[in-house]
C-alpha cells in the first residue's frame, strides 16, 4: 500500500474518535441550556389547549372521578407555570370555579393537585417534566446549577454523555446512551432545548418528549402537545395550532423505549 494510502487509512480511523471526544459534558450542556434559557426572559408561561387521555390512561382517568365529556377522552386544560418551580395542569370546566378544578400542582419539586387529576399518573409525569426544563430559573456565576440539580435529584449522572436522535434531531443524551434502561435527559444539539426526559416521574419511570421545540422551524420559548402514559395508552396536553411548540408522551416503560 503507498504512503497516500496509509494515511487516508488512518485519517479513517481516527476519524470516529474525534467526534467522540468533541462531546460536551454534562453541565457544561446544560449551562447552554440555562443560557437560552435566560436569553428568553421566561417568568410565567400560561397555554390553555386540550387534555386527551388514550388506553389506560383514560380507564385511569375515570377511576379516579375525572369528569370526562360523555363518550369522549378530550377536557378543555390549561398549563400554567411560574419561575421558579410552580407548575399546574389543570382541567378549565366550564361549569367549575377555578379552585374547584381538577389539577396537579408541582412546588418546589412536591406533587399535590386535587379532585383526581394529581392521582392520574400520566398527568402528574406530564407536568414535573415540564416543571423540570421549564421551571427553573438560571442566571447567576454558575446558571445550569439548578438544572444540575434537578435532573440529578431525577437520578440522571451528568457524568455521562452520548449522541442520539429525537424526532429526527442530533441531541445529547445526558446520563447513558439513549437505549439505556435509566434516567435520560436529551438536549438538541444544535438549539440547545430540551427534547425528552426519561425518569421517575408521576410514580413510575415515564418519558416525556417536548415535539418541534427547538427545531429551525418550530418556536423556542414554550412547548407543544404533551403525552403520557402507560405503554399505548397516553394523556396528551395539545395547544391550539400554531400557539406553541410541542410537549409530548410521557410513558411508563420499563425498556427505555418511547411513545
Amino acid at each position: 500500500m503507498s504512503l497516500g494510502r496509509w494515511a487516508l487509512g488512518l485519517g479513517l480511523l481516527m476519524a470516529p474518535a474525534a467526534a467522540e471526544a468533541y462531546l460536551l459534558p454534562g453541565p457544561a450542556v446544560l449551562k447552554r441550556l440555562s443560557q437560552k434559557r435566560e436569553e428568553q426572559a421566561l417568568a410565567s408561561l400560561e397555554v390553555q389547549g386540550t387534555l386527551a387521555f388514550a388506553g389506560e390512561a383514560a380507564s385511569r382517568a375515570a377511576e379516579v372521578g375525572l369528569p370526562l365529556l360523555p363518550g369522549s377522552a378530550l377536557m378543555p386544560a390549561a398549563i400554567v407555570i411560574k419561575v421558579p418551580g410552580r407548575c399546574r395542569l389543570e382541567l378549565t370546566l366550564p361549569d367549575a370555579a377555578p379552585q374547584e378544578r381538577p389539577a396537579v400542582t408541582v412546588r418546589a419539586q412536591r406533587v399535590g393537585g386535587s379532585r383526581g387529576l394529581e392521582r392520574t399518573p400520566a398527568a402528574v409525569a406530564m407536568v414535573q417534566a415540564l416543571c423540570t426544563f421549564l421551571g427553573e430559573r438560571p442566571g447567576g456565576a454558575q446558571p445550569e446549577r439548578n438544572f444540575v440539580q434537578a435532573l440529578s435529584g431525577l437520578g440522571v449522572s451528568l457524568e455521562e454523555v452520548a449522541l442520539g436522535r429525537q424526532g429526527g434531531r442530533v441531541a445529547y443524551v445526558l446520563g447513558g446512551k439513549a437505549r439505556d434502561d435509566r434516567p435520560l435527559a436529551w438536549i438538541d444539539k444544535q438549539t440547545f432545548q430540551p427534547l425528552r426526559l426519561a425518569a421517575s416521574l408521576g410514580g413510575a419511570r415515564q418519558e416525556v418528549r417536548l415535539v418541534d421545540w427547538g427545531s429551525p422551524t418550530g418556536a423556542t420559548s414554550s412547548p407543544g402537545p404533551s403525552r403520557s402514559g402507560p405503554g399505548a395508552s397516553s394523556a396528551s396536553a395539545s395547544p391550539p395550532s400554531g400557539s406553541w411548540p410541542t410537549p409530548r408522551c410521557p410513558t411508563p416503560s420499563s425498556s427505555g423505549g418511547g411513545c
